[in-house]
């Protein structure tokens, strides 16, 4: 064979191996977007659609599919940032706070760091919470109700479990992580629809579910819960920067959470259908003793765990850098984490109810980083790629000066020009619409989501006041174990 011939051969078989790399990589991202949402929506769901109702579904499928579309926008924030500061790639350990940071400058990216960091570090106490009550739950059902080992001490277990694996670097150095929590979520969800499908119904099919509206403190209590559970954003920009075709990363963000949803909701069906009204907030508590229930309970508690591990990432990221920890495994890096996974099991062990915490934090934290963030520096970040491709056009044909000290941040609008014979009023109109123009990019979307994140996360805020109250109020068991001792 000719140099030639064997060059094109070597040639494609390398773009076989790429184009298999890319489809590992797609097939990785969806997997871990599907295992650290999966587990909380089986859980939680059905009780929270037997509270909605009917109107329960299309709520659901309204809060995701806004998701998704914002998980769009701010991975093509990053995607757009990249052609416009290729510095920025310097700060792909907090990739949120470095796209604000390129929109609107230092305030607001401080701004999105401190709600990033609530929202990661309140996100995974529930998961410890919920882990430790199905691990009680499990010595209750093989007891008979006879002996109990309370969550309270096994939230402390669990710390300790997953404390050695959350040394691990970013989700790029998780693979065979991801790989073991996607064949959990698989096998979870079979024995969650066996279990489903033999319990015995407890009264008629579908029994207490309503077709009325709800009330709207129930909406506004859904859409937090929902906001809570299907946040991926944190994590997508993580996963994104770690890609080679990070255009692609929305799309198995996208598949993720259809899968997901779609599991979640058809188990919700089967719920309400067998049970109605009468299921638990936690929805392993309402099914019949079983060998299947059993090893779902401890399943679910392992799942739970990766999910912390894989969400807490961009939390430890973020932290990591204020502090000059290198990439590589450390004693800083394990202090730091460990300190981090000890704030979250003390705080477990003080919350009453995980559900009111998923509310506040749903609804006040992460409202502002899924609904009203994403669209707001898209519509920004779009105008600057658009200013910056009509001066670069204009230097090309030499109407203007190249400005090598460009900053599109800076970039004002030409000021409007007025003669005397010119009205006032025309000039105020030409002035209201070179605002709007400021603020046009996808308009007729990005604006509806931006308004509707606005009213919502005020409404979920006003409500979380009088929840937050509640929650000091009444006292965990574990806090009353402990009084006791003393």
């Amino acid at each position: 064979m000719s140099p030639l011939h064997n060059n094109l051969k070597q040639r494609q078989v390398q773009q076989r191996q790429q184009k298999h790399l890319q489809q590992l990589q797609l097939l990785r991202v969806q997997g871990l977007v599907s295992a650290t949402t999966a587990i909380f929506p089986l859980i939680t769901l059905p009780s929270l659609l037997a509270q909605l109702g009917f109107f329960g579904i299309p709520l659901v499928l309204s809060v995701i599919m806004l998701q998704i579309y914002t998980s769009f926008l701010l991975s093509k924030c990053w995607t757009m940032a990249e052609r416009l500061d290729a510095s920025i790639v310097q700060k792909s350990r907090y990739p949120y706070a470095a796209i604000a940071d390129l929109a609107y400058g230092p305030y607001l990216s401080l701004f999105v760091t401190i709600l990033l960091d609530l929202s990661i570090f309140a996100m995974g106490i529930p998961n410890l919470v919920v882990a430790s009550e199905n691990l009680e739950l499990v010595v209750q059902r093989i007891s008979d109700d006879r002996y109990t080992f309370s969550f309270c001490y096994w939230v402390i277990i669990v710390g300790l479990f997953i404390c050695p694996l959350m040394w691990l670097g970013s989700p790029k150095h998780m693979r065979s992580l991801a790989i073991l929590s996607v064949c959990v979520v698989i096998i979870i969800v079979i024995l969650l629809w066996f279990c489903l499908f033999n319990a015995a119904p407890l009264g008629k099919p579908f029994e207490g579910i309503s077709l009325d509206l709800p009330p709207f403190l129930t909406v506004l209590n859904g859409y937090s819960v929902l906001a809570f559970q299907f946040d991926i954003h944190p994590m997508l920009l993580t996963l994104q920067i770690d890609m080679q075709q990070k255009s692609q990363v929305r799309w198995a963000a996208f598949g993720g959470i259809i899968v997901t949803c779609s599991i979640a909701i058809f188990g919700s069906i089967i719920a309400a259908y067998k049970f109605g009204t009468m299921i638990a907030e936690n929805i392993l508590e309402t099914l019949p003793k079983s060998v299947p229930l059993v090893c779902l309970l401890i399943l679910m508690a392992l799942q739970l765990c990766f999910s912390t591990i894989v969400g807490s990432s961009a939390l430890f990221l973020q932290i990591e850098n204020y502090f000059r920890v290198p990439d590589a495994l450390s004693l800083k890096r394990i202090g730091i984490r460990s300190f981090i996974l000890a704030l979250e099991l003390l705080i477990a062990e003080f919350i009453p109810d995980f559900d009111v915490l998923m509310g506040v934090v749903g609804g006040t934290i992460s409202g502002p980083l899924v609904f009203i963030l994403p669209p707001l520096l898209y519509r920004r970040i779009s105008r600057m790629v658009r200013t910056h491709q009509r001066i670069a056009t204009e230097a090309a044909y030499g109407s203007m000066k190249l400005d090598l000290n460009y900053d599109p941040m800076r970039m004002e609008l030409e000021p409007i020009s007025s003669t005397e014979t010119e009205s006032a009023l025309r000039v105020y109109w030409q002035r209201l619409v070179q605002s709007y123009r400021r603020l046009q990019c996808n308009i007729s979307m990005s604006l509806a989501v931006l308004v509707f994140g606005l009213v919502a996360t005020f409404f979920s805020t006003y409500l979380n006041i009088f929840k937050i109250s509640n929650l000091f109020r009444n006292n965990s068991p574990c806090f009353g174990n402990l009084t006791q001792w003393f």
